[in-house]
């Protein structure tokens, strides 16, 4: 007769939980030999050991319990082919997702630093290049609750996992930006980077740009919008396009606000 061991003895000897061994039981994958009908203590031979080595091989390769219950009732390579063809292409899925992310990360990583570094209340002219974005039509002043456009930028164009920090910028038109009218934005953009999901339905135009970095926020920003104004008059630069404003870093990263860092760019051009 085969030599019998107990569950826990089983456990220690492949490295597996006993309550996962018990779901095994449960769920028809891995059944004892022996039962002890007054103890309802579970044995296991020698027999099953390879079971339950193909078992932990395939788990690794995090196949689904209920496939590999299917392969088990088949016992057929081409079964085994054909199961591991479809775990590959979902772990390629897996990889790509995680590459995705990985890109995502970094890009917050970068502008968090760059925006903690920056040089703030000081004019800048930058050659920037074209940026893809997703765009909303949607006005918006400063003491509106910019969660709600927001939520219907995201819902139009299911971009639910891709709002975050630095991402959404607002717009002031070049027409309220000669008339002065800062308190008034027209429109709301989603920044795509390396690794979002979903299309761009247009982009920031690359070319020069006057920018600020301040300490502040949306509430904060018509003084800001005054001196790039000036700074284009007396350098004799035209403004080519609306204005971007983007919080760099606001309430949603720190309850600090003396923390809180703003960005405006103008388009601009040189005569």
């Amino acid at each position: 007769m085969d030599q019998l061991f107990t569950i826990g003895q089983l456990s220690k000897l492949f490295n597996i939980k006993v309550p996962t061994l018990r779901y095994y039981d449960e769920v028809g994958l891995l059944k004892p030999a022996k039962i002890n009908r007054k103890t309802h203590y579970r044995y296991y031979s020698t027999q099953q050991f390879e079971r339950l080595n193909v078992i932990t091989y395939l788990r690794a390769l995090d196949l689904p319990i209920e496939t590999i219950k299917q392969f088990f009732d088949a016992r057929d390579i081409n079964k085994l082919e054909a199961m591991l063809k479809e775990q590959k292409l979902q772990v390629q899925k897996q990889i790509t997702a995680l590459k995705n992310i990985d890109r995502r990360i970094d890009a917050r990583i970068n502008q968090v630093e760059d925006a903690v570094k920056s040089t703030l209340d000081k004019i800048e002219v930058l050659d920037l290049p074209a940026v893809p974005v997703v765009y909303l039509d949607e006005d918006y002043r400063p003491n509106d609750d910019i969660e709600f456009p927001i939520i219907t930028l995201r819902k139009r164009f299911g971009l639910d996992k891709n709002i975050f920090l630095g991402k959404i910028a607002l717009m002031v038109s070049r027409n309220n930006l000669l008339n002065k009218h800062f308190d008034s934005y027209n429109g709301l953009l989603l920044i795509l980077e390396p690794g979002d999901l979903g299309d761009a339905t247009g982009s920031l135009q690359a070319g020069k740009y006057v920018r600020i970095r301040f300490h502040g926020t949306h509430d904060t920003a018509a003084i800001q919008y005054q001196k790039l104004l000036q700074y284009c008059q007396k350098h004799n630069f035209e403004i080519d396009g609306p204005a971007i404003e983007t919080a760099l870093i606001d309430y949603g990263i720190t309850d600090d606000f003396a923390k809180y860092v703003t960005e405006i760019k103008i388009p601009i051009k040189s005569d």
